[in-house]
């Protein structure tokens, strides 16, 4: 497996390249210098505003790094809604369906996020990101069957079906 740096390495990077120090950084980017510090010690998860802001004044496109951050934020760390939500409309934005495809396996595997899901694909839906909410609406689809299986399958059956008479049977006609 290929190690791929994190964007906190790319971070770190473009500041030792650009001879910033964190002060300057955080001028430039418009981020308090104690929430910058606390994001590059991985002390601190980052927003998408965050990640946008520097992704813009490292001279990147905006979505540079979105793969990343989802395998980052919702792969190796624990997901949060608050910071899944706005990933999800700036990937629909920027038509990264892999990147939403890719966390939203993985959310719903690890959690149920089947209502928040439903309401983020009909807002893409209101919004013409088709493709996107087609992503969405078949993970809802599929964690709801895989609920009814899982609820069915628990259930003891209530009503027994009667034994079907054999051709051996002289009941049988």
């Amino acid at each position: 497996m290929e190690l791929v740096p994190t964007i906190r390495a790319h971070i770190e990077k473009y500041m030792r390249e650009q001879n910033l120090k964190l002060q300057h950084f955080s001028d430039i980017t418009g981020i308090n210098v104690g929430t910058l510090s606390a994001i590059l010690k991985g002390n601190r998860p980052m927003s998408m505003n965050q990640l946008n802001q520097i992704t813009s004044v490292m001279g990147l496109e905006k979505g540079y790094f979105y793969e990343s951050y989802g395998v980052e934020s919702f792969i190796e760390s624990s997901p949060h809604w608050r910071r899944l939500e706005p990933y999800l409309y700036e990937c629909a934005e920027l038509c990264k369906l892999d990147c939403i495809q890719q966390v939203i396996t993985h959310v719903t595997d690890e959690r149920s996020y089947s209502e928040e899901l439903f309401a983020v694909a009909e807002s893409f839906f209101a919004k013409g990101f088709n493709k996107e909410e087609l992503i969405l609406f078949e993970c809802v689809a599929d964690r709801m069957r895989l609920k009814i299986k899982r609820t069915f399958m628990q259930q003891p059956c209530l009503y027994p079906f009667p034994s079907t008479p054999k051709m051996s049977d002289n009941n049988y006609q």
